[in-house]
């Protein structure tokens, strides 16, 4: 028997290290992030570097949202390299390596060596193992490479390093104990016959699981978690207690059964991780006893991320799936036939449900993204690095590194996160750094973004946009506005200034006054002047919308001075027209609308009314007024 790696090996884990790298780095340097995950443990060991625990981000101690004391291993590294991409470049390594430790499981099980290669190498060919790496970090996608370790060591017989492996994939999740409590339940009844072997590697790492299960539980989340997050409204058409949803299994089913249907027939995680490997996992029922109690709670779940490819979800199951489909070789008689099968449609996979669709689409924009991303560069390296700033999804990672950072998308929500209880107001930041084109934080799939509501318990929410203004309405603010991004500072707001446009009426209480539009080096630069009455419960949105008679050129602003109270108000807005919108004569239209009831009824391009302002001509930058609508 033989370890050492084919070439072909490390060239296989290589690109795909420099792939998932390159992607990654690219996503998160032009700001295409679409959570606050990585933020959150930038922040988490930036703070605990500095002997403070609390994360703002969720208002919880690192080990408050999950238990995942892994990650504090990338403290020491995180002291000498600072950067939130070495958290994505710490697990794309780790994910990496996956081939080598699956080569060595094939020489064990006697596969040849061709298809022992071709199977290796699909452990990161796989569309799921490339679509973790890019979904920013997340502790889980460590549990793949940290399980076939695992599973490595149970073939070798190695119990010192099986020790090792076990207490580190217990320390990537707390729901990784549901995993683990199974294995040794499986391999408690395959290994019956082995006596004292029987009970060292099955009874004792069993207990150790119960064990942490039981301090997570009852000591670990009601101290540290103290309700911020609500992971059982996960599962609230289930029920709405834990005991409603356990005793619904027995009494009422087919609530159970309809939800996992539904996310085997809406997701595709499950045939994700199975069809790439020609179905092979269904032969050996034992990995998916080990694998069921992680895979239901994920099935049973109502959030389509749980079910579906493309967050970290299904780490755990693809070393599970793999060493299940590796255990049926030994009995196959065209294993290099059925080897390169499998390779071919871990290919297909990547552009079929992976990666590869999405990232071709992604290639048309990056003349576009490279536009944007510089501006919107330069406005981020203007807030203060001590600022306490509160912010889009997409920048928190690049502003982490402070004391007081906060996600726009509580404030937009109203309610704390995966829970019904009111989310309290903060105290404003120094900076408020907005992003009304970001779709990850202006969500309402997600329910971030809302008009006003009522909860399952009855009580009303405010508008997203108001909840917003009462934040901002508690200071004084210094606003630029760049295309969709607006930026706030604390200070005094801009002069009025009076104009010869004809009145607007949004509604009863808001009154567009005056506009001036003037040439700018990046294209327009426009001066609105407001009225607001007492009290508002509509904010507008303001589009811009170039027309040439045949082409329509959108650009929003997003509220328009979301931090005025009643009177008179002034703001600025600077739109860059981006250089693959042609040269010719435009109509420049401006459509004011309520976007949180627009979007709730996906009604977008709004339907509220359009007001044209000016004649532009593009190519000579002459603006002209147009007779008043």
């Amino acid at each position: 028997m033989t370890f050492a790696t084919p070439p072909a090996i490390r060239l296989g884990a290589l690109l795909f290290g420099v792939a998932t790298v390159t992607v990654s780095w690219w996503h998160w340097w032009t700001y295409q992030y679409t959570s606050f995950d990585l933020a959150f443990y930038v922040q988490a060991l930036w703070l605990a570097l500095r002997g403070q625990w609390q994360v703002s981000l969720l208002n919880v101690p690192l080990m408050g949202n999950h238990a995942e004391p892994i990650v504090f291993l990338l403290a020491p590294l995180f002291a000498l390299w600072s950067h939130p991409m070495l958290f994505v470049v710490a697990q794309t390594l780790a994910l990496a390596s996956m081939p080598f430790t699956a080569w060595r499981i094939t020489q064990r099980l006697g596969i040849e060596r061709v298809s022992a290669t071709l199977l290796a190498l699909a452990t990161v060919l796989t569309p799921a193992t490339f679509l973790v790496g890019i979904y920013e970090f997340h502790p889980e996608a460590l549990a793949a490479p940290l399980l076939l370790l695992l599973i490595e060591a149970k073939l070798a017989g190695r119990l010192g390093w099986f020790w090792l492996w076990f207490g580190a994939v217990l320390g990537v999740k707390e729901n990784m104990v549901l995993l683990l409590i199974a294995w040794c339940f499986v391999f408690a009844v395959l290994d019956a016959r082995r006596g004292a072997r029987w009970v060292r590697w099955n009874v004792w790492p069993g207990l150790v699981a119960v064990a942490w299960l039981l301090i997570c539980g009852l000591v670990i989340s009601p101290w540290l978690n103290a309700g911020n997050v609500d992971y059982l409204e996960l599962y609230s058409h289930l029920g709405t207690s834990a005991g409603e949803i356990v005793r619904g299994f027995f009494f009422a089913p087919q609530r159970a059964l309809g939800a996992v249907w539904h996310a085997l027939s809406s997701g595709n995680m499950v045939w994700g991780l199975l069809l790439p490997l020609l179905a092979l996992p269904i032969l050996r029922l034992r990995w998916w006893v080990i694998a069921a109690p992680l895979l239901l709670q994920h099935l049973l779940s109502w959030r389509p991320s749980e079910w579906s490819l493309g967050a970290h979800y299904p780490a755990p199951f693809i070393p599970l799936l793999w060493i299940a489909a590796a255990e049926v070789f030994p009995r196959l008689r065209a294993q290099r036939l059925v080897a390169t099968a499998i390779l071919i449609a871990c290919i297909a996979g990547q552009f079929w449900f992976g990666a590869a669709r999405t990232l071709k689409r992604e290639i048309s924009t990056i003349d576009e993204r490279l536009e944007s991303r510089a501006w919107k560069a330069e406005l981020l390296a203007t807030i203060p690095p001590e600022a306490s700033v509160m912010a889009s999804q997409p920048y928190l990672s690049h502003l982490a590194k402070r004391e007081r950072v906060i996600s726009l998308h509580h404030t937009l929500k109203g309610l704390k996160t995966l829970s019904r209880a009111a989310y309290q107001t903060p105290t404003p930041t120094d900076v408020v750094f907005i992003d009304y084109e970001d779709p990850t934080t202006f969500n309402v799939a997600a329910g971030y973004y809302h008009p006003r509501m009522k909860t399952a318990d009855g009580r009303n929410v405010p508008s997203s946009d108001r909840l917003l203004h009462e934040f901002l309405r508690q200071a004084k603010w210094q606003t630029v506005s760049q295309n969709a991004v607006t930026l706030l500072r604390r200070g005094d707001p801009l002069p009025d200034f009076t104009g010869a446009t004809a009145p607007i009426q949004f509604d009863e209480s808001t009154t567009l006054r005056a506009v001036q539009l003037a040439e700018n080096a990046a294209g327009l630069h426009l001066r609105l002047s407001w009225d607001f009455s007492e009290e508002r419960e509509r904010f507008p949105w303001l589009m811009l919308v170039l027309n040439d008679g045949k082409v329509l050129h959108s650009f929003t602003k997003g509220l328009c001075v979301a931090e005025a109270g009643a009177g008179r108000w002034s703001e600025q807005w600077t739109v860059e027209i981006p250089r693959s919108v042609p040269s010719g004569e435009y109509a420049l239209h401006a459509i004011f609308y309520d976007a949180s009831a627009a979007m709730w009824r996906g009604q977008m391009p709004p339907g509220d009314g359009t007001h044209i302002l000016h004649n532009l001509d593009l190519g000579r930058r002459q603006i002209a007024p147009l007779a008043k609508d």
